[in-house]
């Protein structure tokens, strides 16, 4: 700040230069945060779109069966150290079908949150080929009206493979008649399902004996959504190229 005399008579005036700094540009994740929330993903349910289940936290993250087993501290997809969940069935009784099934995180507003898919890495440790699926209930009542994904084929060669289930109506396939497909995977499920099932004729599973290795289950957004992530790059790249030089003083 300088004080100047003016050329006339009367009371001296302040004279401010002010030093302007650009305004720096978002960083990218939360920008990217924000247009998530503008697209409406970003509103409150169960099921939360990029939800990952790792089980690095050592416990089964709500799966449970009568069947399953403690959380396997190592051996998972990568490698040494890497927890994941392990179940077995051996053909027989309430012990006899490769069924697991989650009735917390995995449930809420699938359409709303935009997950179309369903990833999840697999280990088949058992001595017969498998066939999974998952399964969405209307209930946790048995024979409940849900639907079935197309079938993952496993082999029986104790190695992990990465597994993709589309959400689709043209996809799925419905049992017992549950409500149109928007509807029920907005707010009409009860149970999620991973199973062993060669046809499509229920929710339950097949018989078998073998034991299934599970990791990574996460919830993939729909093709819109990464388009999101992209236009936030954009934006980025553009917000940067625009920034004005710093002003300078005479």
């Amino acid at each position: 700040m300088k004080l100047t005399g003016a050329a006339y008579s009367g009371t001296p005036r302040i004279v401010t230069h002010v030093r302007l700094k650009p305004m720096k540009p978002l960083p990218l994740l939360p920008l990217a945060v924000l247009l998530f929330a503008a697209s409406g993903i970003g509103a409150a349910h169960a099921i939360v779109l990029g939800q990952i289940d790792d089980f690095e936290s050592g416990t089964t993250l709500g799966w449970a069966t009568g069947h399953i087993q403690p959380v396997i501290t190592t051996g998972g997809p990568a490698g040494a150290g890497d927890n994941f969940l392990q179940f077995t069935a051996d053909s027989s009784g309430s012990n006899g079908r490769l069924t697991v099934f989650n009735r917390a995180q995995w449930l809420g507003d699938y359409v709303a949150q935009g997950i179309t898919e369903i990833d999840l890495d697999l280990e088949n440790l058992g001595a017969t080929p498998l066939t999974i699926r998952l399964a969405f209930k209307s209930s946790t009542a048995n024979g409940a009206p849900s639907y079935l994904s197309a079938g993952f084929a496993l082999p029986a060669d104790a190695t992990w493979h990465h597994a993709t289930f589309t959400l689709s109506a043209a996809t799925m396939t419905a049992l017992g008649g549950p409500a149109a497909f928007d509807t029920f995977f907005t707010s009409g499920i009860a149970e999620v399902r991973i199973i062993n099932e060669a046809g499509t004729a229920n929710s339950n599973g097949d018989p078998v004996t073998s034991t299934l290795g599970v990791d990574n289950i996460q919830a993939v957004p729909e093709p819109a959504s990464p388009a999101l992530l992209l236009l936030g790059c954009g934006l980025v790249f553009f917000l940067r190229r625009k920034t004005p030089r710093r002003p300078t003083l005479s």
